[in-house]
């Protein structure tokens, strides 16, 4: 006698497939029954399981995706004057602040070395026509991305490819490279897409000002060579598409951001980030809280509740004046309707006492780092130094300081926090300042001040600790045109009987400019001071304060 299997097998298929259709029915009409005796349905399915829908094929491409790699190489994809290099940079420097090794690599910059930019920056270099020069700018990219694969081998977590990459026989070549590599790194394309015709023409004259390819030429002849190779560019360009893999695309440099199957930690590590930047010109003003009562004999923590002495509450009526002059002559240059500055503060009485005249809002992210059993009189109310009282912790704590100076950026305190956490927290604080549209003004501790200044001035953040922040002074932050940022300090007490506005206040000015696109203009934010400018990533505060410290002292 046949078995069971075999007369199924005996079976038509359409019958077969019948009887198979009607056992999945019973036992979904099964299950149905049990799911409708739930008391609520609006609470939703209580069902456990995705109810078959783990199976589907868009779930099972997000598994692939999901695992982290070794490394990351994001391919920037978009039309010559679109933002690319703002954004790449504006990139590299907030996954380097997060602790993320990060490189840009601009294939613009490795065609000018192999071709000179007389020859390399004019448009007919760029004709799909031009064959040599079509292989002399393949043989640029795959030489950027080599070197971006080999920064990834050498330890590297994120290698930026700041390139037009506007084919997809361009991105498959991308991809195909990168998945031959000996290493897991995954590829995701960020395309630059912009159609507002003033962002246009301020990225269009950004560039012609600033990029080594129109330095022999006129800004109208430049202009005119730049619309010309766009134009080249448009005739070949090509959207990114689903079936090319995790994208995503920003429009008018953050207007508005999509994603596709972006599901990698990095991947959604960079969104947030993305939907935050943007153009405007606007100054962020950071301050240290005014100065409170030290006692340094006392070790509980109880002395973060003193409040502001005598200097401290002159202080914040000069930090009341400076925000409201500096505010006001932002908004009259930029002739726009005067609105009260976003004002973020610690909740640490000394902070808030700082801007009790301003509508402000409290914060514990900008609370000082936690010392844990060693927080005390000695440190929390930050003292007269520009930088944390390291020389005291020696003294007090010898076997902490030792084992803390062998890596002072992770070493926690004993039940407190490291710099590493204090970075961590700080994150959502700097996206908010980042996305804000008007004046800010950050008034927090030393510790958080450092780690804030090392992403607006670019600088490693695992040096912050030894960053100087100098007290009873705003360090006014401006933005430019190339992704980076302007730091401009004002001393607001100088001395005795000497405030800001007086003539021995002085004003320095650091920061650093871009290669491809020069330093915006910072009138608008109302930017003035004596002082020389200096232009790199280190940037001592500290030279200047002893500077006018010494000349305080002479006069």
């Amino acid at each position: 006698m046949a078995s069971e299997s075999q007369a199924n097998q005996a079976m038509p298929l359409v019958q077969r497939r019948s009887s198979l259709d009607e056992m999945k029915l019973e036992k979904l009409a099964k299950e149905t029954a049990q799911l409708r005796q739930q008391p609520d349905y609006y609470k939703g399915c209580s069902e456990v399981g995705a109810g078959g829908l783990d199976r589907s094929k868009r779930y099972v491409q997000r598994e692939q995706l999901t695992p982290d790699a070794s490394g990351l190489v994001v391919a920037l994809v978009g039309l010559p004057a679109r933002g690319k290099s703002f954004i790449s940079r504006k990139l590299e420097r907030f996954l380097g602040w997060r602790g993320l090794p990060t490189k840009t690599f601009n294939v613009g910059k490795y065609r000018r070395d192999a071709v000179c930019p007389e020859q390399s920056g004019r448009s007919e270099f760029f004709d799909p026509g031009n064959s040599s020069a079509l292989a002399a700018r393949e043989a640029a990219a795959s030489a950027a991305l080599d070197d971006a694969l080999l920064y990834l081998e050498r330890g590297g977590k994120v290698s930026i490819l700041d390139a037009t990459n506007s084919s997809m026989s361009r991105r498959k070549m991308i991809v195909d490279q990168v998945n031959s590599f000996h290493m897991k790194v995954a590829v995701i394309f960020l395309e630059a897409l912009c159609e507002d015709p003033e962002v246009l023409e301020a990225n269009m004259l950004s560039k012609v000002k600033g990029s080594p390819d129109f330095w022999q030429l006129s800004l109208y002849d430049a202009l005119q060579d730049l619309k010309a190779r766009i134009a080249k560019y448009e005739s070949v360009y090509e959207t990114v598409q689903d079936s090319e893999g995790p994208h995503i695309k920003v429009f008018d440099l953050s207007s508005k951001v999509l994603a596709s199957q972006c599901y990698g930690r990095l991947t959604k590590t960079m969104l947030p980030f993305l939907t935050a930047i943007h153009i405007g010109a606007r100054p962020i003003w950071l301050v240290r809280a005014g100065f409170g009562e030290i006692n340094p004999e006392s070790h509980v923590e109880s002395c973060r509740l003193a409040e502001s002495t005598h200097s401290g509450r002159e202080f914040a009526e000069q930090l009341d004046k400076f925000v409201r002059e500096r505010s006001s002559r932002y908004w009259h240059n930029g002739s726009k309707s005067e609105e009260p500055p976003s004002v973020l503060t610690s909740t640490m009485p000394r902070a808030i006492l700082s801007v009790q005249t301003i509508e402000h809002e409290q914060t514990p992210t900008l609370n000082p780092i936690d010392k844990g059993t060693m927080a005390g009189g000695w440190w929390d109310m930050d003292g007269n130094n520009d930088l944390p009282p390291w020389q005291e912790m020696e003294r007090l704590y010898p076997a902490f300081y030792k084992e803390w100076t062998i890596d002072p950026f992770r070493t926690r305190f004993p039940g407190g926090e490291s710099y590493l956490d204090v970075s961590k927290r700080l994150e959502s604080v700097l996206l908010e300042v980042e996305s804000f549209t008007r004046p800010v003004l950050i008034v927090s501790h030393i510790t958080v001040l450092q780690l804030l200044l090392s992403y607006f001035l670019g600088t490693p953040v695992e040096d912050s600790w030894k960053m100087p922040v100098p007290k009873d002074t705003v360090l006014e932050v401006s933005p430019t045109c190339g992704g980076s940022f302007v730091v401009q300090e004002h001393q607001l007490i100088c001395g005795a009987d000497q405030h800001w506005g007086s003539s021995s206040c002085s004003s320095t000015t650091s920061g650093a400019s871009s290669e491809e696109e020069p330093v915006c203009s910072t009138s608008s934010s109302g930017s003035s001071g004596s002082g020389e400018k200096r232009v790199g990533g280190n940037v001592d505060l500290s030279q200047e304060k002893k500077k006018r410290r010494k000349a305080s002292a002479s006069a």
